[in-house]
């Protein structure tokens, strides 16, 4: 949920919240206070007839308004004076009212009676009634005007936020441009918006350098290794060189070999990770797993392999020479790491490329995709599987491993163009 939606819903919710709870607390309110001066108009009833048997020494005539009556009761002994509320019914409407109803003892001649004032609500209902639906309508209209204040103005106040999120989602460190950030009044934003561009330039800074030492690595390792490659050359073709020196040199090529391949597949990795392969096309993965089978049929013959492929059309938008190395690389592990006696099996079905070679036992699970991974069996570099990985994520596919009934799967969930 956005911040300024939960804002708003906070807002509403707690101001609603606190206006009905004042909506209550206003009407209780109002009501006593109604309620008192009702009492108090029947206190003056009752001093009127205390008045009046003491001039007369009698009572007056029982009396019966729309809005008053009075009557007495005879009784033994004084009762007690005392306030209560009472539905009374009038004949007069057919109705039963709420009525506030007074009663207090007199004694007239030796005589004590109950007297009864009662004096009708419907005026004072009616008036808090009247209030309480005004305050009623006055907190929904405070509450409309309050959720379209805050949606517009929240949304005002938060817009030089949204203009900087979006130019830093459109950044690219591999096409950089600086990041449009709008003038604003507010401090937070301000600092947020200069933090952000000091960020930016030290990313491109830290780019750029990185960058460049990837090249110039790339180009100062080569250099070296190509000479010690030569001059191997010129050393195996002595002819004094003994057998066991030779054996020697042939450990020292293969040593070379395979320095020269970790450090093109680490700068390899090196370029993935600052998305300096930024072209894309659309790329038929059946037809690169096709080639690259034709490639490896000589290699695959020597050890005794064969390749069953279920390939279906499964076209990518991608970089095609990140799209070669990410099937080349599937299908070494497997033929470098399957049991001879078994069959390797290549199959794309919809969106999903699947490989699966025989094994031994299975991978650990959370490391196969980790940099220099390497089973107890394996003779790799452990970074084919790390590069596969590297890939799949810098294009959001889904890259998943399995152990079953004896195959190693190996499975890539692409995005469909």
């Amino acid at each position: 949920m956005k911040l300024q939606a939960q804002y708003n819903r906070i807002t509403i919710i707690s101001t609603l919240f606190i206006l009905l709870i004042a909506a209550a607390s206003y009407y209780f309110l109002l009501r006593y206070v109604l309620i008192t001066q009702l009492d108090e108009a029947l206190k003056v009833e009752e001093a009127e007839l205390y008045d009046y048997v003491n001039k007369y020494n009698k009572l007056p005539q029982p009396t019966v308004y729309k809005d008053q009556r009075i009557s007495f009761e005879l009784t033994s002994e004084p009762g007690k004076r005392s306030f209560k509320s009472l539905q009374i019914f009038y004949k007069e409407e057919n109705q039963n009212e709420l009525s506030r109803q007074l009663l207090f003892p007199v004694n007239v001649s030796g005589q004590n009676y109950m007297v009864s004032v009662t004096k009708s609500e419907e005026s004072t209902q009616y008036l808090v009634w009247i209030i309480l639906f005004s305050t009623i309508g006055l907190i929904a209209l405070l509450t409309i005007i309050l959720f379209f204040t805050n949606r517009f103005l929240i949304k005002k106040l938060w817009k030089p936020f949204h203009d900087t999120l979006s130019s830093i989602k459109e950044f690219n460190l591999s096409a950089p441009a600086a990041i449009s950030m709008q003038p604003t009044s507010i401090t937070e934003f301000r600092e947020l918006n200069e933090s952000i561009r000091m960020m930016a330039q030290k990313m491109l800074k830290d780019y750029q350098s990185l960058k460049d030492f990837t090249d110039h690595a790339s180009h100062e390792m080569q250099t070296p290794l190509a000479v010690i490659n030569s001059k191997l050359d010129i050393l195996i073709q002595e002819p004094e060189l003994s057998e066991k020196s030779l054996e020697q040199v042939q450990g020292i090529y293969k040593a070379v070999e395979k320095l020269s391949r970790l450090c093109q597949s680490l700068l390899l990795l090196t370029k993935i990770e600052n998305y300096q392969y930024t072209a894309t096309q659309q790329v038929f993965i059946n037809e690169l797993l096709e080639e690259k089978g034709a490639e490896m049929e000589d290699w695959m013959n020597a050890v005794d392999l064969k390749v069953i492929m279920q390939l279906e059309p499964l076209p990518v938008s991608m970089n095609r020479h990140l799209a070669e190395i990410l099937v080349s690389n599937l299908l070494q592990n497997a033929v470098r790491h399957n049991d001879s006696t078994r069959n390797i099996t290549i199959r794309t079905s919809g969106n999903k490329l699947s490989v699966l070679n025989a094994g031994k036992a299975p991978l650990d699970k959370e490391r196969v995709f980790d940099r220099f991974y390497k089973s107890d069996y394996s003779g790799g570099s452990g970074l084919g599987l790390a590069i596969v990985k590297q890939i799949c994520d810098q294009y959001c596919f889904s890259l998943d491993y399995n152990f079953k009934e004896g195959q190693h799967c190996f499975a890539v969930i692409f995005s469909i163009t």
